[in-house]
């Protein structure tokens, strides 16, 4: 029997530096956002016309607006998200091996909605590399991750898009 601990461990610490990088960060709220990013676990969220909330919120394009999903394993059920992240993707020093990688990463975003509620290393590695001026998620995972948090009971796309247009707009830009 083979034991993965020790690879776990290294994995975790690799994320955990890059989670405190992020914390160092400073907050950048677009005064108008022409650039979003929605990082999106599959089992939490699907069938969810993101696009459209995200139109209507910021009058963009949707070729502006680029998702990015995960599950914890590839399915034949899933082939129609891409690119699609999954555990495998993960690789033992850390780092995130996957063909759109560098398409995905090396974009600069106004805004990322992480649509994950649970911490998760795939998860928080692929986020945590994601660059954006400001982040959205839920409470319910590492603070690090988010300038904005929302509660958990936030779950439905009206709720989640109706409670983060209400603290969004009031919160201040950079003059």
């Amino acid at each position: 029997m083979i034991n993965l601990a020790p690879q776990n461990m290294f994995r975790k610490r690799i994320v955990e530096k890059a989670l405190t990088e992020l914390s160092h960060r400073t907050m950048v709220k677009p005064e108008s956002v022409r650039s979003v990013a929605c990082l999106i676990d599959l089992n939490i969220l699907v069938d969810m016309d993101l696009d459209s909330y995200i139109k209507e919120l910021f009058q963009i394009q949707k070729n502006s607006i680029t998702a990015i999903y995960y599950a914890p394993k590839s399915s034949k059920d899933l082939t129609l998200y891409s690119p699609q992240f999954n555990n495998r993707h993960l690789h033992w020093d850390g780092t995130l091996l996957h063909p759109m990688k560098k398409k995905v990463l090396s974009k600069k975003y106004d805004l990322l909605f992480n649509f994950f509620s649970k911490d998760n290393l795939v998860l928080q590695s692929i986020s945590s590399q994601i660059k954006a001026g400001f982040r959205v998620g839920y409470v319910t995972v590492d603070h690090r991750l988010n300038d904005l948090m929302l509660g958990a009971e936030n779950n439905t796309a009206d709720q989640f898009f109706g409670t983060f247009s209400t603290f969004f707009s009031k919160i201040k830009t950079d003059d």
